[in-house]
């Protein structure tokens, strides 16, 4: 009986799996996306670096004769005036020379007025006036040598600046040259140096302008230039130096401020300027892009980043025939896929 009941939903459902139903083909896969026609253009871009703001001009300071330091009237971060004695020497082994010198001349001097006499009496020779004047020189020389050494025993400030080291103290013995103080002079303007890449050093040329930011003073930009390039690189880092004047535009600056620098080199190169957006799968100075073809499908590109400016970013690679370039929406292609643009 059951077999007679299954046999009979068999037949009863058989018709109906006999039917030639039409299966529906699967939708066309499509995106929306936005687009934008690419324009090849002259593009400067900027070089980022941070940097060490230093005074105009840094100078080592020291004794033009070894000696014993009696005085020093400056401590670190004392603002001088020009011409202001900030260090001395004790003078009395230097005096002693001065006058040692002096006598030596005075001597000589009197020897040559005698010999000059003698020889104008045809008494003494030629060459025994000529030995006196010879002598005369040496002691005017030594003299003038001595004064030189004791108007370098005491340390003036060059210009008005400030100390901004200090590294010898009172009544130690120094040696002849070695440096007793780093003087910064204060100007209108300030020297920045910065380290950069060999990449955009080859872009970055004398006269270039520049804004350099101080966490000292957020939000506000100062006018730099690029004074010097450096020709060649720290061995330590593989960078190269440059060092930029920068405007203090009134603010009180410090030398070690930290800085951040924008250099705007004046040479320009030829880039796409596409927004951040349309670049998928970026790995370094690589990335990809979509473009459009005319049957309403994506190809995918491979270029090259040059630099990001702003939410922008130049790249090279694109080829020629390309011009429309998918902004909004790459990130969900796919190569080959279909899309719709939207206007």
């Amino acid at each position: 009986m059951k077999r007679i009941i299954l046999s009979a939903c068999f037949l009863l459902f058989l018709p109906g799996g006999c039917r030639n139903d039409t299966v529906p083909a699967p939708k066309t896969e499509t995106t929306r996306v936005r687009v934008v026609s690419i324009i090849p253009e002259d593009v400067s871009i900027s070089v980022h670096s941070s940097g060490i703001l230093t005074s105009e001009e840094e100078i080592k300071l020291s004794f033009k004769t070894g000696g014993i330091v009696a005085t020093i009237n400056v401590k670190e971060g004392d603002n001088v005036k020009k011409g202001d004695i900030i260090a001395a020497l004790n003078l009395a082994e230097i005096n002693a020379n001065v006058d040692m010198a002096r006598n030596g001349y005075e001597k000589a001097r009197r020897d040559w007025t005698r010999a000059k006499s003698l020889y104008g009496d045809t008494v003494a020779t030629l060459e025994q006036f000529q030995n006196a004047t010879t002598a005369l020189n040496v002691a005017k020389s030594n003299l003038e040598i001595a004064g030189f050494n004791l108007l370098h025993s005491t340390i003036k400030a060059p210009g008005d600046g400030i100390v901004l080291r200090q590294l010898v103290k009172q009544n130690e013995l120094v040696p002849a040259g070695y440096p007793v103080f780093l003087f910064g002079t204060r100007g209108k303007f300030w020297k920045v140096r910065s380290s950069i890449s060999d990449r955009d050093i080859v872009r970055i040329n004398p006269g270039d302008s520049a804004d350099v930011v101080i966490d000292a003073y957020p939000g506000v930009k100062f006018p730099a230039v690029v004074d010097q390039v450096s020709g060649i690189s720290n061995p330590m880092t593989g960078t190269f130096e440059t060092e930029l004047s920068l405007d203090g535009m009134g603010h009180r600056l410090a030398s070690g401020f930290i800085a951040g620098v924008d250099i705007f080199p004046s040479g320009k190169k030829v880039y796409v300027m596409l927004p951040v957006g349309a670049i998928v799968e970026a790995d370094g100075q690589t990335g990809y892009i979509y473009s459009v073809t005319d049957s309403g499908t994506v190809v995918k590109h491979k270029i090259d980043i040059e630099a990001i400016k702003g939410d922008d970013a130049a790249v090279k690679g694109i080829p020629d025939m390309v011009r429309t370039i998918v902004t909004e929406g790459a990130a969900y292609l796919r190569d080959g896929m279909k899309i719709e643009v939207v206007k």
